[in-house]
């Protein structure tokens, strides 16, 4: 019997449909999980140019400009990638967001300083992002797509640091004195805080609270000068309350610190100007604050599971069921505007079966 070796002599290889389902690692498909992560950054990354135009447009000073510059490249390499990565096979490239939501000749909203430190502050949902996505991933291109977005964020994360450092407006968190032996805990009072003493606060729950309410300084500068050149009443109306809720987690974790004799991070709203002339869309801005508070949830959930005293573990609790409430309002305005594009889901095979017959 004549023996023929694949892809040699007589035998033809046939290709393999578009769609053929294969197995292992020469499989083109994308997976839910790398379906889903690419879809939400990419709307996120072209929310973020369209932010990054017009504060690149604004900003005065040339080291901060430098910084903001080398993000605005950064977004736009990223659209490109995963544009490549979707054509692939043949996925619907979002609509997301265009030259239509950003008017980079809008006047100047927020100083340099908030600019740099605000576009600093969204370097932790890119990572967080980054790695989720980088753990299920499966094709090769995708990792690289990745591991890409890890290394740009941190130098980011540096470039951003190192000059807010030299600008005076990185505010260090507080200090502690260094222990002088290693101790064990031996009584349950180590979980107290509702009623009664309380322990003092230990260096992690320092590190959650502090960072936590620093976010929140900047949000709330954020949705001040967003609620001034908002042109839908319904969205004024949502920042207005987005404003009241963060008001009262600010007076929260503020009286925490406050209670321990620690210092407070340096407030922003003297950073805005008076302009009412609005540099985003409606729908940017409404993605903006989405994008946001998914940020805000999970960093409160990492809180909340590295803290301990029942008080704060409370007011992490709290602060997360409020954001997840705010969150659906969000949903809610962007669904009625028709704003909100929706996410690859799996096939409604009920709705199939029911076609067909």
């Amino acid at each position: 019997m004549e023996y023929v070796q694949p892809g040699t002599g007589n035998a033809t290889e046939q290709p393999s449909p578009f769609n053929a389902i294969k197995d292992g690692p020469n499989d083109e498909r994308l997976s839910a999980d790398e379906m889903g992560h690419l879809w939400e950054m990419y709307l996120y990354n072209a929310g973020s140019k369209c932010q990054l135009q017009y504060l690149v447009a604004k900003a005065q000073d040339l080291e901060i400009h430098t910084v903001l510059q080398y993000a605005l490249e950064m977004a736009t390499t990223r659209i490109n990638k995963i544009t490549q990565i979707f054509n692939t096979v043949g996925f619907p490239i979002p609509h997301a967001f265009n030259d239509e939501d950003v008017e980079p000749n809008a006047k100047r909203l927020f100083s340099d300083g908030f600019m740099l430190a605000y576009i600093n502050s969204l370097v932790h949902f890119e990572l967080v992002e980054s790695f989720m996505g980088l753990t299920g991933a499966i094709r090769v291109d995708v990792k690289e797509y990745y591991n890409a977005c890890i290394d740009e964020s941190q130098e980011l994360h540096k470039r951003a640091n190192e000059v807010l450092l030299r600008k005076g407006l990185f505010v260090k968190p507080p200090y502690f004195p260094v222990p002088d032996r290693v101790e064990y805990v031996y009584q349950d009072t180590f979980f107290g805080g509702l009623f009664g003493d309380k322990r003092p606060i230990n260096a992690l729950e320092v590190c959650h609270v502090y960072t936590r309410l620093q976010t929140k300084m900047l949000e709330r500068t954020l949705i001040l000068g967003l609620s001034q050149v908002a042109q839908s009443k319904k969205v004024q109306a949502f920042l207005s309350k987005g404003k009241q809720l963060i008001d009262k987690q600010i007076e929260g974790w503020s009286r925490i610190l406050q209670d321990e004799n620690l210092p407070l991070p340096v407030t922003w709203e003297h950073e805005i100007t008076d302009s009412t002339e609005s540099p985003f869309s409606d729908k940017l801005i409404m993605f903006s604050i989405l994008t946001m508070l998914r940020n805000r949830i999970t960093q409160n959930s990492i809180s909340l599971a590295n803290c301990v005293r029942v008080d704060i573990v409370t007011a992490f609790g709290g602060t997360i069921v409020a954001l997840h409430a705010y969150s659906k309002d969000a949903l809610d305005l962007m669904i009625n505007s028709g704003w909100l594009e929706k996410i690859p889901q799996v096939a409604d095979r009920q709705e199939i079966i029911g076609k067909h017959h």
